[in-house]
C-alpha cells in the first residue's frame, strides 16, 4: 500500500507539518498578499478534513476518537478564517494581529487531536490552554486580564492537575522513563484503584474545562471578552476538548465508571438548568450565547456520564458525537453573527439593535441557519443531533432505568427555553425592541 516505503506515522507527521505551514504562512501573508494568504489557509483546513479520510483508508495511525473533532476543527476553521479577515481589518485596521493567534490556536488543536504519543497529548493540551489565555487577553484591558487569569486558574490549571495525575498513574505502571515513548493506544485499559477521590481528581480538570458548576464562572467572561472570531473557535471546537479528554483518559485507564458517570450526570444537569436560565436573562448577545454554550456543555457532559454508566453504549456515543458536532457548527455561526453586530452597530446590546438583516444579507441567512440548527429544526444538522440525543436518552431509560432521567430532563429544558433566547437573539436582525 505504501509503495514509497514510508512509515504511516512519518506520513502523518509530514501532513501535520504541511497543515501547520499552510495555516501559519497564510496568516503571515493575510495583509500583504490577501488572496494567496486566504488560499493557503483554506487549503490547510481542507487538508485537515482530508486527513480523516486518508487516515481511515490508508494510514490508520490516529485514534478514531479524533475523527469527529478533526472534522469539526476543519469545518469551523474554514469559516472562521475567511470571516475573521474582514472583521479584523475593520476593527483593528489590520488582519494579521488576530489572524495569526487564531491560526496558531487551530494548529495546536490539530496537533492535540492527532496526538500519537501520550506526551504529545499532554504537551499540546497545555499549549492550547496557553494560546487560549493569550487570545482572551487580546484587548489588554483590566477586564481582559481578570477573565484570562480566571480562565487560566479554573479552566486550565485544573485540567493540568488531572493530566499530571494521569501521568503519575501511567508512570507507576510502565516506569517514568517510558512516559516519553509510550503511544496512547498501547495504554488501553490500565487498571486503576477504584477510589472515588482518585476518580474525581482525574475528572476535575475536565469539569473545569467544560465549565460545569461549580467551576463554571470563568466561561461567560472569557467568551464575552475574547474577539468574536476567537469565541467561535472557543465555543465550536475548544470547549469540546473536555469531551475529547474524558474519552481519551477513560479509555486509557480502567477507573470507577460509576463515580465518574454519576458525577457528570449531576453536575451536567445542574449546569444545564442554571446556564439555560441565565441565557434568557442576558441583554448582551455574546453573553447570551456564552451561557447557551455552557448549558449545552452540561448536556454533552451528561451524555458522557451516560456513556460511562451504560458501559460505552454505541447509541449514546453516536448521540454524543452528533450533538457535539451540530452544536459546534451552530454556535460558531451565531458567534460570527455577534461579530457582525459589533462591526455594523458597535454594540452587542440586543435591545439597542434591530433590522440588521437589511444591511447584512449574509448574516441574515447565517443567523437563521444557526438558530434553527441550534433549536433542532427539521432539515438542519441540529435536528440530527437533537433527535439522536433524545433517542439515546429514551433507549437508555429502557435499558438502564432512571439514570438517564436527569439527562433527558436537562435536554428537554434547554431545548424548550432555547426557543425563548434564540427568538430574542434573532430580534437583533429581524425586527427590533424599540
Amino acid at each position: 500500500m505504501f509503495h514509497l516505503g514510508i512509515e504511516p506515522l512519518v506520513i502523518k507527521y509530514i501532513l501535520s507539518l504541511i497543515v501547520a505551514v499552510l495555516l501559519f504562512s497564510g496568516a503571515i501573508l493575510v495583509d500583504k498578499m490577501r488572496r494567496l494568504g486566504r488560499t493557503l489557509r483554506i487549503a490547510g483546513y481542507l487538508l485537515i478534513i482530508l486527513l480523516v479520510v486518508i487516515d481511515y483508508i490508508y494510514l490508520n495511525v490516529l485514534n478514531e476518537l479524533a475523527y469527529p473533532f478533526l472534522l469539526l476543527l476543519g469545518s469551523i476553521g474554514l469559516a472562521v478564517t475567511v470571516y475573521s479577515e474582514g472583521y479584523s481589518r475593520i476593527l483593528f485596521g489590520t488582519a494579521r494581529v488576530l489572524q495569526l493567534p487564531l491560526e496558531i490556536l487551530s494548529i495546536s488543536l490539530y496537533l492535540l487531536f492527532t496526538s500519537t504519543y501520550l506526551i504529545e497529548f499532554v504537551a499540546f493540551w497545555i499549549l492550547t490552554e496557553l494560546i487560549g489565555f493569550a487570545i482572551i487577553l487580546f484587548e489588554g484591558t483590566r477586564e481582559a486580564w481578570r477573565a484570562a487569569i480566571t480562565y487560566l486558574v479554573i479552566g486550565a490549571l485544573t485540567a493540568d492537575l488531572s493530566l499530571f495525575t494521569m501521568l503519575a498513574i501511567v508512570a507507576q505502571h510502565i516506569g517514568l522513563e517510558n512516559l516519553f515513548v509510550v503511544k496512547l493506544y498501547e495504554l488501553s485499559g490500565l487498571s486503576v484503584p477504584h477510589a472515588p477521590l482518585l476518580t474525581i481528581l482525574l475528572l476535575l480538570g475536565f469539569i473545569g474545562k467544560s465549565a460545569l458548576v461549580p467551576l463554571h464562572f470563568w466561561l461567560p467572561d472569557a467568551y464575552t471578552i475574547a474577539p468574536s472570531p476567537a469565541t467561535s473557535v472557543f465555543s465550536g471546537v475548544m470547549e469540546k476538548m473536555s469531551i475529547f479528554g474524558v474519552l481519551v483518559v477513560f479509555h486509557l485507564l480502567s477507573v470507577d465508571k460509576l463515580v465518574a458517570g454519576y458525577t457528570l450526570l449531576v453536575l451536567g444537569f445542574i449546569t444545564t438548568i442554571y446556564a439555560a436560565t441565565q441565557a434568557v436573562l442576558q441583554d448582551d448577545a455574546k453573553r447570551l450565547l456564552s451561557y447557551s454554550t455552557m448549558g449545552y456543555s452540561g448536556c454533552l457532559m451528561n451524555l458522557v456520564g451516560l456513556y460511562l454508566l451504560t458501559n460505552y453504549s454505541s447509541a449514546v456515543f453516536v448521540a454524543l458525537i452528533l450533538l457535539m458536532f451540530s452544536h459546534g457548527i451552530s454556535k460558531s455561526l451565531l458567534f460570527m453573527n455577534v461579530g457582525s453586530m459589533e462591526v455594523l452597530a458597535n454594540t452587542r446590546n440586543i435591545y439597542n439593535l434591530g433590522y440588521l438583516a437589511r444591511i447584512d444579507r449574509v448574516g441574515a441567512i447565517t443567523i437563521i441557519i444557526g438558530s434553527l440548527s441550534l433549536l433542532g429544526a427539521p432539515s438542519t444538522i441540529g435536528f440530527m443531533g437533537k433527535f439522536s440525543a433524545f433517542l439515546a436518552g429514551i433507549l437508555s431509560y429502557f435499558d438502564e432505568g432512571i439514570i438517564s432521567l436527569p439527562y433527558v430532563i436537562s435536554l428537554t429544558y434547554i431545548s424548550s427555553i432555547g426557543i425563548v433566547y434564540v427568538l430574542k437573539f434573532i430580534g437583533s436582525y429581524y425586527g427590533g425592541y424599540k
